[in-house]
């Protein structure tokens, strides 16, 4: 059976009750990794495939993003919002200040991403039908 990646959103909400840092910084780092899986489970689903020379992830939001539906645009920048923060989380070596609004944040962006990606039409996004 697949992997559900839903369950690193149960992951990143559970540990965003601890106070530790790094508790934090992971569940910022696992409510994207969430959302980015499904997002790429979907766009795989419907044919995108990746190409080299560039990141994956930036592939996959490039793909929602130039997606001529609306909603398709809103997960992009979701995706790229909640991308940064990991980012942030997972390689900034700085004091991260409000890691704990962060993490809720994060989830919150997560929660939101999966609903809109639950409601969007299974045939999107259509990488066959973009210019990339």
């Amino acid at each position: 059976m697949p992997f559900d990646w839903n369950n690193f959103l149960e992951v990143a909400e559970r540990l965003s009750t601890q106070q530790d840092e790094a508790s934090l910084r992971i569940a910022v780092s696992r409510a994207y990794y969430c959302i980015y899986n499904l997002a790429k489970k979907r766009a795989v689903s419907n044919g995108h495939q990746r190409k080299t020379g560039e990141s994956s992830h930036a592939q996959m939001w490039r793909v929602y993003s130039l997606s001529p539906d609306p909603i398709c645009k809103k997960l992009s920048t979701i995706g790229e919002r909640l991308k940064e923060k990991r980012e942030r989380a997972d390689y900034e070596d700085q004091e991260y200040v409000r890691v704990d609004e962060e993490a809720k944040k994060a989830i919150a962006d997560a929660r939101s991403f999966i609903r809109q990606l639950d409601g969007l039409a299974l045939r999107l996004p259509n990488p066959r039908s973009m210019r990339q």
